[in-house]
């Protein structure tokens, strides 16, 4: 009777061979990210919030700046616009936050709180700028643009802190989005904010919720 070899794959009763520890692990890893996709918040439904949003809000004060609606409908849209945003990213972030304790816990609040901490800052500096005889015209480019190029950099840094080039590459854009923005003046900066900064968003949470439903 002769003797199996060493390197010769092993055959269970039904033929078929023997599940080996790669396969294994193939199997674990795959029910890990199955279950990371599932129970973890996707990055993209903010962006794809935001970047509506944005988009919304460039649209309706560039047709505001060309007379084809007032000023107050605009005002209507973005109110209307962040508040939405604001909700859903709300609603994902304290089902996202639910059982999670210690460190990242600590980070995500500190991060989340950069952002209304950075924009009170900057609304009173606008102010400031307001107060002192700055054009209007000149303001109505220059604070949103400022704002732009804030939310640019905390992407950023963001993406630096948490190793994720798609958000670095995407605070940098938005970034360029508002200095563009600034050296064109209206009527069209708001809609160069809206579809360059707003579609940068709506691209990136797109990817990743597709990445997202891969896994």
């Amino acid at each position: 009777m002769s003797e199996r070899r060493a390197d010769e794959p092993q055959v269970q009763e039904g033929g078929e061979d023997a599940p080996t520890a790669a396969d294994a692990l193939a199997i674990i890893q795959q029910a890990q990210s199955h279950a990371s996709s599932r129970l973890s918040p996707s990055i993209g439904v903010f962006y794809v919030s935001w970047g509506i949003s944005w988009v919304l809000i460039g649209v309706a004060w560039f047709l505001a700046a060309t007379d084809v609606v007032s000023s107050a409908v605009a005002g209507w849209v973005t109110g209307v616009a962040v508040v939405g945003a604001a909700t859903v990213s709300a609603v994902v972030g304290i089902r996202t936050g639910r059982g999670v304790r210690g460190p990242s816990s600590r980070q995500g609040l500190r991060y989340g709180l950069s952002w209304p901490i950075s924009m009170t800052l900057l609304g009173v500096l606008v102010g400031v700028l307001g107060s002192r005889d700055v054009g209007g015209d000149t303001m109505s480019v220059i604070a949103p643009a400022l704002y732009v190029f804030l939310a640019g950099a905390l992407y950023m840094l963001s993406g630096a802190v948490c190793s994720s080039p798609a958000d670095y590459v995407l605070g940098i854009w938005i970034m360029v989005v508002a200095v563009v923005s600034a050296l064109v003046g209206l009527p069209a900066s708001p809609l160069i904010i809206g579809l360059g900064a707003g579609g940068g968003l709506l691209f990136a949470g797109t990817r990743a919720l597709l990445q997202r439903s891969a896994r």
